[in-house]
C-alpha cells in the first residue's frame, strides 16, 4: 500500500480525462492499434495500424517515425504544440526477462537541430506498454500544469492527472511513483516510468529517463534517451511523468525463480574477517610482495586461499597499504572468479545449467542438492563445508547433466547421484 507521503501525493491529484479500453492479443507482435493523447484537448483515443505501416515498417520498429510525419507540418517547431513525441516499442520490444532490456524508440522535433530526431532506450516501458496492447503512442499538444499520463493494463483504463506535488527530478520522481501506485513490494515490479527531469527544463539538451524498478537491488533504475534534447520537449509540454503499469503476472517474475538468477544478483562483501589477528595477516601477506601495488592481484590471490574470501577488511587493509583506489580492488574481486566477496564453503559444489545440462534435468539436480544440504544457490551450509552454486557452463557439454565438486567433475549425474558424491566428497576429506 501508498506510504504517508504517496497517499498525500495522489490526494493532490485531478482527474483531467480517462479513457477506458477492451485487451487485445498481440497477433504476430501487434496490437493494431495506437494511443494517441491530446493534451490540448484533454483527449485520449485508439487509432488503427494500418497495412501500409506494417509493410514500410517490418516489426513496427518505424511506426515513432511514421506517426510523426502525420502530426507536423513545415511550420511545426520543437516547442509546437503540434510537435508529437512519439513512442515505437516494436513487436518484441526486447525482453523483459532481465531488467532494463526492453527498448523503445522515441522520435521528436529536436530542440537542438530543428529536425527530426529518434533515440533508443531500454527499460521496461516498451514491453508493458506493448503488453498493455498498444503499438505506439503519440503525445501532443501542451498540459496547462504538471501532468501525470498513467498507463495502467492492470484496470485497462488511461489517465491523465494533474500533479502538483510529485517532484521534477527523475530520480525521485521514480521512487515516488511505484510507492504510489503499486498494490505492494512486489508491484512496483510492474511499473516504468518515463520522466525528463529540471535540468529538461534549462537546456535544449534535456534528457528522457526510463526508470524500471530494479528487484536485485529494491530500487529504481534509470535509462536514458539523451538524442536531440527529447526531455526538453517533454517538459515543454508539462509532462512530469508517463506511467505504465503491467498486469501483475509477466515475463519479468521469471528471472527471480530462475536458478540462473544469481548470475546477476549484486555481490554483497563480507564483513567476517575484522579481528587485529586477521587484519595483521592480511599485513603480512602484502609485506611479502613488498608492498607493491604491481601485485596486488598475487596480494588478492594469497588472502584468497587463506580466507577462501576476500573480506572487506582485506580491501580496506590493501587500499592503505599500497594506495590502490578500492573502486579498482572491487574491479579486481570481482571480474575474476577465483575470487569470492562472501565467504565460501570449504568445497564448492556447482551444478552446470547450460543449455544441453539444463535439458537433461539440472535444475532437479540444484534442487536435490538445495533440499540435501538444507542452502538455497548462491549460499553456504551452516557447518561451512560447502558452498552451492548455479553455473552459466562448466565445458563438458557431452557429459550433461554436470557437477563440479570442489575441483573433481562428474558427467551423466541422475537426482539419485547426488548425496553418493557428496559422500565421497566426505570421505576424501576424512581421508577414508
Amino acid at each position: 500500500m501508498p506510504n504517508e507521503h504517496a497517499m498525500k501525493m495522489l490526494s493532490a491529484h485531478k482527474l483531467i480525462a480517462e479513457f477506458t479500453y477492451e485487451p487485445v492479443e498481440l497477433v504476430k507482435g501487434y496490437a493494431d492499434r495506437i494511443l494517441r493523447i491530446d493534451l490540448d484537448k484533454n483527449e485520449i483515443k485508439t487509432l488503427p495500424v494500418t497495412q501500409q505501416m506494417k509493410d514500410l515498417w517490418i516489426g513496427g520498429k518505424g511506426f515513432d517515425l511514421w506517426l510523426t510525419f502525420q502530426e507536423i507540418n513545415k511550420n511545426t517547431k520543437w516547442d509546437s504544440n503540434n510537435n508529437p513525441i512519439c513512442f515505437s516499442p516494436g513487436p518484441l520490444c526486447g525482453t523483459a526477462t532481465f531488467p532494463g532490456a526492453g527498448k523503445t524508440l522515441v522520435t521528436a522535433i529536436s530542440p537542438l537541430t530543428g529536425t527530426i530526431i529518434d533515440s533508443n532506450v531500454g527499460g521496461y516501458f516498451g514491453p508493458y506498454f506493448k503488453f498493455a496492447g498498444f503499438d505506439s503512442l503519440v503525445v501532443v499538444g501542451k498540459a496547462k500544469e504538471d501532468v501525470i499520463i498513467f498507463i495502467d493494463k492492470t484496470h485497462n483504463r488511461i489517465t491523465i492527472e494533474t500533479a502538483p506535488l510529485e517532484s521534477v527530478d527523475a530520480h525521485l520522481i521514480s521512487e515516488e511513483i511505484p510507492e504510489m501506485y503499486a498494490d505492494n513490494e512486489l508491484d512496483k515490479r510492474n511499473i516504468a516510468v518515463v520522466s525528463a527531469g529540471r535540468g529538461a527544463e534549462h537546456t535544449k539538451m534535456g534528457l528522457l529517463n526510463f526508470s524500471f524498478w530494479d528487484w536485485r537491488r529494491d530500487l529504481p533504475r534509470l535509462k536514458q534517451a539523451g538524442r536531440g534534447g527529447i526531455g526538453t520537449v517533454f517538459r515543454d509540454k508539462k509532462i512530469k511523468a508517463i506511467v505504465a503499469r503491467n498486469a501483475q503476472v509477466d515475463p519479468s517474475w521469471t528471472i527471480e525463480e530462475s536458478k540462473t538468477a544469481n548470475y546477476t544478483r549484486p555481490l554483497e562483501v563480507s564483513k567476517d574477517c575484522c579481528s587485529h589477528s586477521q587484519v595483521d595477516e592480511i599485513t603480512k601477506i602484502a609485506n611479502k610482495w613488498e608492498n607493491n601495488p604491481e601485485y596486488v592481484i598475487e596480494m588478492m590471490q594469497d588472502i584468497q586461499q587463506r580466507f577462501r574470501h576476500i573480506p572487506e577488511s582485506a580491501i580496506d587493509t590493501l587500499n592503505k597499504i599500497t594506495k590502490t583506489p578500492k573502486a579498482h580492488l572491487y574491479q579486481i574481486a570481482t571480474f575474476y572468479k577465483s575470487f569470492s566477496l562472501d565467504q565460501k564453503g570449504e568445497k564448492t559444489i556447482q551444478v552446470c545449467m547450460g543449455t544441453a545440462c539444463h535439458v537433461k534435468g539440472a535444475e532437479k539436480l540444484l534442487d536435490n542438492f538445495e533440499r540435501i544440504l538444507k542452502v538455497k544457490s548462491g549460499g553456504t551450509t551452516v557447518d561451512k563445508k560447502y558452498t552451492l552454486e548455479a553455473v552459466a557452463c562448466l565445458g563438458a557439454c557431452s557429459i550433461a547433466p554436470v557437477v563440479k565438486i570442489g575441483e573433481e567433475v562428474f558427467g551423466n549425474v541422475q537426482v539419485k547421484d547426488c548425496e553418493k558424491l557428496l559422500a565421497k566428497s566426505e570421505a576424501k576429506v576424512e581421508g577414508k
